[in-house]
């Protein structure tokens, strides 16, 4: 049991359970509680949407952080870890996939001007991004600044715009008979 611990476990455990930690959790708690809200409670988007939405972010997320955060670009670390723990696995699959899951329901159910909600966006995933690198130490900057991750949002809110009118449309004229 003790192999199973040093070999499995512990390189995947937090090194100490501190802010990081508890806000990952928080925020895992509220993204799925907005996930059930959105998809049982008031649901705007469709099971099909919902899920190719909940997919591409999920692809989205996992090939970035692989990219952005891992040698040879290495420009921040996760959580306590420079190879990830399982806090990492939890943001990566609940938090960001689920968090543009959020936002495109409000798309969808608010029609808002395309440019404001991707500014909007960019600058809300910002702002909250900001908040867990100097609050709560989620994440820790080598060479990224937070001036990138506007950036970053503008392109991720970009594409999932333009991949939810596509499949907006495809899903109509597949309903439609084509």
């Amino acid at each position: 049991m003790k192999k199973i611990y040093e070999d499995a476990l512990k390189p995947i455990l937090p090194e100490k359970f501190d802010e990081n930690e508890w806000f990952a959790i928080a925020i895992v708690m509220i993204v799925c509680a907005c996930i059930y809200y959105i998809t049982v409670k008031k649901r705007t988007l469709l099971w099909t949407e919902i899920i190719c939405i909940f997919l591409l972010n999920l692809q989205l997320t996992t090939v970035g952080d692989y990219f952005l955060a891992m040698p040879p670009y290495d420009f921040y670390d996760t959580v306590d870890r420079n190879s990830g723990e399982i806090t990492d696995i939890f943001l990566q699959n609940i938090v960001y996939p689920g968090f543009f899951l959020f936002l495109m329901h409000f798309y969808k159910g608010w029609k808002p001007n395309k440019l404001w909600f991707i500014v909007g966006c960019s600058l809300l995933l910002t702002g909250l991004e900001a908040v867990s690198v100097h609050i709560f130490h989620l994440f820790t900057y080598k060479s990224w600044k937070l001036s990138y991750s506007v950036m970053f949002y503008l392109l991720i809110a970009i594409m999932n715009v333009i991949f939810f009118e596509r499949l907006s449309v495809f899903i109509k004229k597949r309903n439609d008979g084509w």
